[in-house]
């Protein structure tokens, strides 16, 4: 695959930095963050689209959608991506207004909040723009999956989990360099989850209707938009006010 300029610069300056690389990496992710959080409250694009938002109502939302965003859904992304309705630093406020949602969806991005201080803050502003009868669907890494794999002889098991389409033999060394990818993932990651951890977390947020659920089963609006690239190693929860 071909290397990119940006690549080749990021290549050089990286280990001349008086920072460790995952240092400079939070470093780059707040700097954005800081950066949309500017253009949301001074760029007049911005704030007329965040207008815009607020104003809707009954909609279905996909936070952190990445690449992935959905036609005639609301799309969130810290990032520039297709089909992206506004970039959005959405781990303390979402620019919706109260009560206008009727589904939301995140796919493998609460595991990227640090518990101490964004999680519980994320999922009460996701229970606030949630109408009364509003899903949230939270797709998390099994951690539990990975835990038993790793328990068990062999590489077996946890090469039929997978890592989104990789074979963990061929990447890692041993099955504890697994793990650690997915409860750090290069310092991404803030720890692992599992069922029990998601739900007591939903409820601290005050959604009293907690269920585990599974690939593309539930009752999220108008079905289940989960990725088959996260199927064999996603936990899948859904919650209501």
């Amino acid at each position: 695959m071909p290397v990119s300029i940006k690549q080749r610069i990021g290549a050089w300056i990286i280990p001349r930095l008086p920072v460790s690389r995952h240092v400079f990496n939070h470093f780059r992710l707040e700097l954005n963050a800081l950066c949309v959080r500017m253009m949301h409250r001074f760029h007049p694009r911005y704030i007329v689209v965040i207008g815009e938002l607020r104003r809707r109502r009954n909609i279905l939302v996909n936070v952190g959608c990445g690449p992935f965003g959905q036609f005639g859904w609301v799309n969130l992304d810290l990032y520039p991506q297709p089909n992206l309705s506004l970039r959005s630093d959405s781990r303390r406020s979402l620019p919706l207004a109260g009560g206008s949602c009727i589904g939301i969806h995140v796919e493998h991005f609460l595991e990227h909040l640090d518990p101490a201080d964004e999680c519980l803050v994320f999922l009460r502003e996701c229970r606030r723009c949630l109408d009364a009868e509003g899903v949230l669907r939270v797709i998390v890494p099994d951690a539990g999956l990975y835990i038993r794999a790793y328990s068990d002889p062999g590489w077996a098991t946890m090469n039929r989990i997978g890592l989104g389409g990789a074979n963990p033999q061929d990447v890692f060394a041993c099955k504890m360099d697994v793990l650690n990818h997915i409860f750090i993932q290069e310092w991404e990651h803030y720890g692992g989850w599992d069922g029990e951890r998601l739900e007591l977390m939903l409820r601290n947020a005050g959604f009293t209707r907690v269920s585990l659920t599974s690939w593309r089963e539930g009752c999220f609006p108008g079905g289940c938009i989960d990725r088959e690239q996260h199927r064999s190693y996603s936990l899948y929860v859904e919650g209501k006010p």
